[in-house]
């Protein structure tokens, strides 16, 4: 099968799926935007020299076609986060003649896969179209600072574009609410997660140290083998809920005097406005442990140490540090804002609160390390929910979807 991917940059891992369907013998092209380029450039391959994926660079800000698709880029600009929607469906379509695939895969459901949609409503694209909901795309949380701004405009055009998309694929219930709710056909409709990009025996490896990682870290950081120890890995943005964690923290050393919180990812104003202040008020900023980005294995490592992992995010469609906490055999405590919340309930694979209160937050923080015993049934549960997540699974999954086959597996309906 050859398959075209519109904008796979989108998501860091989405590489992992083109390497995996490569490997396992189809046919991959990408079409990939290169500000400061030439206008298009053709190269064998997207990310390393003999990867085997053509691809199609394109420079949005250039090119005579901008010219000809100049008044309808204006008038759908703002609320199209003030990129061109009109000159972008023609460069799709151009890429589609090029490469002359059997399917497509647009990697964002806003950027590209509104235009890709509404190209193949006008019969630019004539080939199946197969659009990813991963992130901020249809979400509107304002709450939360995630997802784009429904104006009048930005509504019609993501209700108008789903008409012309044969498979929509959020990667949650959560998502999939949302587009059903926009007019998505519910026969075309099918939830497929993302995945994990680490592959199954490294996250194996990785979980069988578990131990040694627990008195690793501590170490590290001159902490006890036995200390309580919790960790959050994200961005560190106002929609991550950090603040929340950071309100219900003192709940939880008041009764935990020895428990220490590894904030782990970058230092972004949100923790200076909203996170730290709320700590240094209560006196418990030196039971906070702030690690910075982290890289590599180390972010496996990181989340193997823990006790628990705690998402308290107040919106985002799936959440795959959850994940990757337990393909270490750590479980997680989320909020009921994040779309991962489905697979935690579903597999009993920790807990999952409300979003946005502190008290449940840190109920549920006391509980998970006060009794090891309780939470030894979810530590049971996690590898059966990794593997839900798992990088050949979901491309098989995928691939049924683009070739229409109605018996795919659907990974949201386990009960």
């Amino acid at each position: 099968m050859h398959i075209l991917f519109l904008h796979p940059k989108a998501w860091t891992g989405e590489q992992a799926m083109l390497l995996e369907l490569v490997r396992v013998g189809h046919d991959v092209s990408v079409l990939e935007e290169r500000r400061g380029g030439a206008t298009r450039e053709l190269s064998a391959w997207h990310r390393a020299p003999g990867d085997g994926m053509s691809t199609l660079w394109y420079n949005p800000s250039r090119g005579g076609l901008r010219l000809l698709t100049w008044l309808g880029d204006r008038v759908f600009r703002r609320a199209f986060d003030g990129r061109n929607l009109v000159h972008r469906m023609f460069v799709i379509a151009e890429a589609v003649r090029h490469f002359k695939p059997d399917a497509i895969v647009a990697s964002d459901g806003f950027s590209y896969g509104v235009p890709a949609g509404m190209a193949r409503r006008l019969g630019l694209v004539p080939v199946r179209l197969l659009v990813s909901y991963i992130g901020g795309d249809v979400l509107d949380c304002p709450e939360a600072d995630v997802g784009h701004r429904r104006t009048p405009l930005t509504d019609w055009i993501i209700r108008a574009s789903i008409g012309g998309i044969d498979v929509l694929r959020p990667v949650s219930p959560k998502v999939e609410a949302v587009l059903l709710e926009d007019g998505a056909a519910p026969e075309r409709t099918h939830v497929l997660p993302s995945h994990l990009v680490a592959s199954r025996s490294a996250l194996a490896e990785i979980a069988a140290r578990k131990l040694q990682l627990r008195k690793d870290i501590r170490n590290r950081h001159g902490l006890t083998p036995d200390t309580p120890l919790i960790v959050t890995l994200s961005g560190n943005h106002k929609g991550k809920g950090l603040h929340v964690l950071a309100a219900a923290w003192s709940s939880v050393v008041k009764v935990l005097p020895g428990a220490r919180w590894l904030l782990c990812g970058p230092d972004h104003p949100w923790l200076q406005a909203q996170v730290w202040p709320v700590l240094d008020r209560a006196g418990l900023r030196n039971t906070v442990i702030a690690t910075g980005a982290l890289e590599g294995e180390d972010v496996f490592h990181y989340l193997a140490a823990a006790d628990v992992h705690v998402n308290p995010s107040l919106c985002e469609s799936l959440n795959m540090v959850t994940v990757e906490a337990a393909a270490v055999g750590t479980p997680t405590i989320g909020s009921d804002g994040a779309g991962i919340s489905h697979w935690i309930s579903s597999f009993n694979a920790g807990l999952v609160v409300p979003r946005g209160e502190s008290r449940p937050l840190a109920d549920a923080i006391i509980f998970a390390l006060q009794e090891p015993d309780q939470m030894r049934v979810r530590v049971h549960a996690l590898p059966a929910l990794a593997e839900e997540f798992a990088l050949e699974r979901i491309a098989s999954a995928l691939v049924a979807l683009l070739q229409g086959d109605p018996d795919q597996p659907d990974p949201s309906s386990r009960a």
